[in-house]
């Protein structure tokens, strides 16, 4: 069995369709203090800058309508569901839903 190849640096660094939907899906689970960039003190929640940013992936996802390939209307229908379940949560939860 052959080991998975690594990708290489100018593939890491080529923009996909998949590394766009990363980038904002990203963005809403920093929004959200779901992720906390290295050394800050403090997580921010935004709620209405998570949901611009849902927003942003629905709209991706209607302009993009019958362009792309299966592979990636799966991950950004993945993208869209995961970040609606995140924001459910802390829309229901307490204003420090990220700390609990």
């Amino acid at each position: 069995m052959t080991a998975p190849r690594s990708a290489t640096v100018a593939e890491v660094l080529t923009p996909t369709f998949t590394s766009l939907v990363s980038s904002v899906y990203s963005a809403i689970l920093y929004n959200l203090g779901e992720i906390k960039i290295r050394g800050a003190a403090e997580v921010t929640v935004n709620l209405d800058l998570a949901r611009f940013n849902l927003g942003l992936l629905e709209m991706l996802k209607d302009k993009s309508a019958g362009n792309l390939a299966a592979e990636e209307l799966r991950f950004l229908d993945d993208a869209i569901a995961n970040a609606q379940l995140f924001i459910d949560k802390h829309a229901a939860g307490p204003a420090d839903a990220a700390h609990g």
